[in-house]
């Protein structure tokens, strides 16, 4: 059986990788550079184990890993909730990489492999019975697949990518605001920097100039000085407009979708590229454990579908309790409280947001 990966994309090199570690060496790779658009992603604990599983992560340069053991939840300048790695006995909940870290490693990777088959342009096979397209990138889904089989919502925001140099220590813990209808996401780069995505209504977004960094300066103070102090350098990089969507169906004919392709999550929780992970290691299992393909495109749908149209409706819920004006900020923040002390609930959602319910 042949193997068609022929997305340009960082999942679609992982899904190669991890293909080949299982003795797979019929694949076809397209040969391109990975684009880096100079972000930060929060890697969580399934995600680092599987990239060590798969001989990536003792390749990437340690010193620009940042490893955090809790999470900070805010409502406005109050913390509502705090997530441990402790609370389920591990070290780490996750890692901030850097995804030029991350492209540079899968790289060298992919080019030290002398099992692929390197193609130029896409190259799809439509016969089931020799090969499988798997397809990670939306742009490369069918046209008749796009129109008609995905679920779709947009959040009428914007979000932007900014670097701060702040004064105060950040203690590499990130931190997440909700603000009125705003979300402030912080990754720590060091201990006196913090990557930070800000989702605003288009409104704002609308009325705020990309030149005048004063302007940023003054608004992400007043909504978070009490986590960095004196902001002395900011960085605005790319925005983009917030929206949501999800497959209805993961295989069709002989193409099989995993990452972007199959679903895109608000940023909220940095779930984008762990859930691809997700994605690409239980496929690989599957591959592995059935001799029918068609069984096997049966149950990956099945499974990855409930997973992540189930964390789609958690993160839809989240943005709907923080920005709902139907619930008055002392009752919200009295409820947060009591979910902070559960005993049994919140170890659980902690075991299911770092992956480790799963196996490799």
């Amino acid at each position: 059986m042949n193997f068609n990966i022929s997305s340009t994309s960082l999942l679609s090199y992982i899904m190669a990788l991890s293909l080949n570690k299982y003795g797979i060496d019929k694949i076809s790779v397209r040969k391109q550079n990975l684009k880096s658009y100079g972000r930060y992603y929060s890697l969580n604990y399934f995600g680092k184990k599987f990239l060590e599983h798969i001989e990536i992560w003792d390749h990437m340069e340690s010193k620009s890993i940042v490893p955090y053991n809790t999470i900070e939840i805010y409502k406005k300048d109050i913390k509502t909730l705090s997530f441990c790695a402790k609370d389920i006995n591990i070290d780490y909940l996750g890692y901030i990489i850097n995804e030029d870290n991350l492209i540079k490693s899968v790289t060298k990777k992919i080019k030290a492999n002398k099992n692929f088959n390197f193609i130029l342009e896409k190259n799809y096979s439509d016969n089931l019975s020799n090969c499988v397209n798997i397809i990670s990138d939306y742009k490369d889904v069918s046209p008749e697949i796009q129109s008609n089989n995905y679920t779709s919502k947009t959040y009428n925001q914007t979000a932007i990518n900014i670097n701060i140099t702040h004064s105060k220590s950040n203690n590499n813990i990130p931190r997440q605001i909700f603000f009125n209808n705003e979300i402030l996401g912080f990754l720590p780069v060091n201990e006196n920097c913090y990557n930070l995505i800000w989702s605003m209504p288009n409104n704002l977004f609308e009325k705020m100039s990309s030149e005048d960094m004063n302007e940023y300066k003054t608004l992400v103070e007043e909504r978070a000085n009490f986590i960095l102090g004196e902001i002395q350098e900011v960085t605005i990089g790319a925005s983009f407009p917030l929206s949501a969507r999800h497959a209805d169906i993961y295989f069709y004919q002989n193409n099989l979708l995993i990452g972007e392709s199959a679903h895109k999550f608000h940023p909220l929780a940095g779930l984008g590229l762990n859930m691809g992970i997700e994605d690409i290691s239980f496929l690989t299992q599957l591959i592995l454990k059935h001799g029918d393909l068609k069984v096997t495109f049966r149950e990956y749908a099945i499974k990855r579908i409930a997973k992540n149209n189930s964390l789609q409706h958690i993160l839809d819920l989240i943005i709907q309790f923080h920005s709902s004006k139907l619930m008055p900020d002392d009752l919200k923040k009295y409820l947060l409280y009591y979910f902070d002390k559960t005993l049994l609930m919140k170890p659980t959602i902690i075991k299911k947001a770092t992956g480790c319910d799963n196996r490799i």
